[in-house]
């Protein structure tokens, strides 16, 4: 039996992604129809992400967060799974806003990818400022990283308060919140990086997780039992 474990849509496709026993399979839909399939390979033993979406050569893949309802898996509805907190990778977007609201002697010319990341810039002053919230305990950040040899499992001390998680320096940074979780990904010259942020109850706590994630090899699954959610502070701020 197949599980769909991850979907993206866009505009015109539909990517989704089905896991079975032993391999993944991926399928494009257009306008409702199936254009297209392939089988992947097994990931690598020490791997914690398939790599579809460099196969793809998609964006902002990321994972279906589904529940288990009288033993069949059951979808959160599209609009509910992944909830954009800020991001640099959405020019079009700001460009149709833009020229929308052109004012007088301004022209299209004048919107250029520097005026966008100027504006990102101030955008992620606004959201740190919204987010300044202190937490109950210590965010710890489980990264899967891309690297130039393969990925790997990274994890790092983050703060205490919420903001704190605006930081990075990739290329392509898009923070958000799925139906559990805080979440970050990060792309750049080598690939694709993967955060995940929960809350360890103590310092002390937080930073034996850290050791386990990484050189012990910790799962994020186990990794998620051992914190608890840091979306509720998020959600609260922005009435999610």
């Amino acid at each position: 039996m197949r599980k769909l474990v991850a979907i993206l849509k866009e505009p015109t496709r539909t990517l989704k992604i089905f896991e079975s026993k032993n391999k993944l399979r991926g399928e494009v839909y257009k306008d409702g129809a199936l254009v297209m399939s392939a089988d992947f390979y097994i990931k690598d033993n020490d791997a914690t992400e398939y790599r579809v979406c460099e196969y793809f050569n998609f964006k902002n893949f990321y994972r279906v967060p589904f529940e288990r309802k009288n033993g069949k898996i059951v979808l959160y509805p599209i609009n509910k799974q992944r909830r954009i907190i800020w991001t640099n990778d959405d020019y079009d977007e700001w460009l149709k806003c833009m020229i929308a609201d052109m004012e007088e002697g301004e022209s299209e010319e004048d919107f250029d990818y520097d005026r966008y990341h100027e504006d990102c810039s101030l955008f992620l002053d606004d959201e740190r400022t919204n987010l300044d919230v202190e937490v109950d305990g210590y965010i710890v950040c489980f990264a899967s990283l891309g690297l130039w040899n393969g990925i790997r499992n990274g994890a790092k001390l983050v703060g205490t308060n919420v903001k704190d998680i605006l930081y990075d320096n990739c290329d392509f940074i898009t923070w958000y919140c799925d139906v559990h979780n805080v979440r970050c990904d990060a792309s750049h010259h080598d690939g694709t990086n993967h955060y995940l942020y929960r809350v360890a109850d103590t310092k002390e706590k937080a930073e034996r997780l850290i050791e386990k994630i990484a050189f012990k090899d910790m799962s994020e699954e186990e990794f998620r039992r051992a914190t608890k959610s840091l979306r509720p502070y998020v959600a609260k701020v922005y009435g999610w």
